[in-house]
C-alpha cells in the first residue's frame, strides 16, 4: 500500500482525476451545446492547484494537483495524438489541394500579428521582449484547430481541411520565426546567417514531408507489417524522434506522420484506433493549459489590460492575414471568415514562447501570466465562434453538392 502512495503514482492519480472530470464535463457540455474545448479549459482552471485543487492539497497535505513533469509529458502526448489524427483525416492529397493559398494563409497569419505586436509593444518594453511577444501572439494552435474540427465532425469538409492544413503549416512558420527571433536575441544579427536559418528550416521540413509520404505507405504494404496494428504508431514515434533531433516541434512530426499514413493501406484501421485514443486522452492538453493559469492573476488590472491587448492583436492580426488567402481558395466570404475564426486560438507554441521568455529573463512573471491569459482568451473566443463556422462549412458544402435548379 505504501508503494502505491509513492510520489510517482501521484502523477497517474492526477492524470486519471483530470481525465475523469473532463469526461463528465464534456458529456454535460455536449448536452447543452457548449464547446468541449472551452469546458476543458474551465475544468482545468477550477480543479487546478490555484483553485479547488489547491484547497484539496491543503486538506490532504500532499501536492496532488500540482502539475508535475509527468503530467506535462502526458499533455504533450495528447497534442501529438490530436495532430496525428488531423493528418489522418485529411491526408497528403488534401494538403496538396490546399496548395499555395494555405501556405500564404500560414505565412500572413503569422507575419501580420507578429508585426503589429512588435510595433505596439516596443513602445512599452525593450525590443527583444517585444520580438518575443510578437512570436507569442502569432502561431495558431493546431491542436485546438484539430480538436474543433473533430468535435464538429468536419474531417471531410473542404473548408475544414483548408483550416487544418493552414494551421499545421502555421506551426512551421511560427517555429522558423522563433528560430530567427532567438538568433537576434542572442546577438546574431547578420542577414546571411538569419537567411540560412530560415532556408535550412524550410528545406528540412519539406524533405521530411516528401520522404515520409513516399516511404511510409510503401513500408506498410509489406504484409507482415500491415497486419500489425501497432506498426503505424511505431512509425509515428520514429518520425517524431527524427523531428526532435532536427530541432522541430513534435507536433510537426505527428502531423506529417498522419499525412503519410493516410495514403497507406492501413489508413482506415489506424483512424479507428486513433479516434479511441483521442476520445480518451485528447482533452488532457486543454485541461493542463487551464490548470497552469493562476486565477489570482485576474486581480491585476495591468496584467489583464496587457493580456487583452495581446489577445486583440492576435485575433485581429490573424484574421486580417488569413482571410484573403482563404477567400481566394474557397471563393466564399462566409467560409473564409470561418477559417479565420478557426485560426484565432493561440496555444502550445505561444505558451512555449512565454516559458522561454520567462526563463531567459525577458518576461516578468506578470508578463508571462499575460501571455497565458491571452492564450486562454483566444482559445475561448475561437472555440465559441467555431460552431457558427461549422454551420457555414456545412451549408456551403450542401449548396455545392445540390443539383442545379431547373
Amino acid at each position: 500500500m505504501a508503494l502505491l502512495l509513492a510520489s510517482d503514482y501521484y502523477v497517474l492519480l492526477e492524470i486519471f482525476i483530470f481525465l475523469a472530470v473532463a469526461q463528465v464535463i464534456r458529456s454535460i457540455a455536449r448536452k447543452v451545446g457548449f464547446p468541449e474545448i472551452v469546458a476543458d479549459l474551465l475544468a482545468g482552471m477550477v480543479i487546478g492547484s490555484y483553485a479547488i485543487g489547491g484547497v484539496i492539497d491543503g486538506l490532504l497535505g500532499r501536492p496532488l494537483f500540482e502539475l508535475s513533469a509527468g503530467v506535462l509529458l502526458f499533455a504533450d502526448l495528447a497534442v501529438v495524438l490530436l495532430l496525428f489524427s488531423s493528418g489522418l483525416d485529411g491526408g497528403f492529397i488534401s494538403l496538396r489541394r490546399a496548395g499555395l493559398p494555405a501556405v500564404g494563409a500560414a505565412i500572413a497569419g503569422d507575419v501580420v500579428p507578429f508585426s503589429v505586436a512588435v510595433l505596439v509593444f516596443s513602445h512599452f518594453y525593450p525590443i527583444n521582449t517585444a520580438l518575443l511577444l510578437g512570436v507569442a501572439v502569432a502561431p495558431t494552435s493546431a491542436a485546438v484547430a484539430a480538436s474543433l474540427i473533430r468535435s464538429e465532425k468536419l474531417g471531410e469538409n473542404r473548408g475544414a481541411q483548408f483550416l487544418m492544413n493552414a494551421s499545421a503549416l502555421d506551426d512551421v512558420v511560427a517555429l522558423v520565426m522563433l528560430s530567427v527571433v532567438l538568433a537576434i536575441v542572442n546577438g546574431h544579427t547578420d542577414p546571411w546567417e538569419l537567411t540560412g536559418t530560415v532556408v535550412t528550416s524550410i528545406v528540412a521540413w519539406v524533405v521530411l514531408l516528401l520522404a515520409a509520404v513516399v516511404l511510409l505507405p510503401r513500408v506498410l504494404k509489406v504484409r507482415v507489417l500491415r497486419e500489425n496494428d501497432s506498426v503505424p504508431f511505431a512509425l509515428l514515434f520514429i518520425l517524431i524522434a527524427i523531428v526532435l533531433a532536427l530541432g522541430f516541434s513534435p507536433v510537426i512530426g505527428a502531423f506529417i506522420a498522419g499525412l503519410a499514413i493516410a495514403e497507406s493501406v492501413v489508413a482506415d484501421r489506424t483512424r479507428e484506433i486513433t479516434a479511441v485514443l483521442v476520445a480518451v486522452f485528447g482533452s488532457l492538453f486543454f485541461i493542463v493549459v487551464g490548470a497552469e493559469f493562476d486565477v489570482n492573476l485576474l486581480r491585476d488590472p495591468v496584467l489583464l489590460a496587457t493580456a487583452l491587448g495581446l489577445a486583440a492583436v492576435a485575433a485581429l492580426g490573424k484574421a486580417a492575414g488569413v482571410y484573403p488567402f482563404a477567400f481566394y481558395r474557397l471563393r466564399d466570404r462566409a467560409s473564409a471568415g470561418a477559417v479565420a475564426s478557426g485560426m484565432i486560438p493561440i496555444g502550445e507554441i505561444g505558451l512555449l514562447v512565454g516559458a522561454l521568455g520567462l526563463s531567459s529573463g525577458l518576461f516578468t512573471p506578470e508578463l508571462f501570466g499575460a501571455v497565458v491569459v491571452m492564450a486562454i482568451v483566444t482559445t475561448l473566443v475561437g472555440s465559441l465562434l467555431f460552431p457558427r463556422a461549422a454551420r457555414t462549412f456545412r451549408a456551403v458544402a450542401s449548396a455545392s453538392s445540390a443539383p442545379p435548379a431547373p
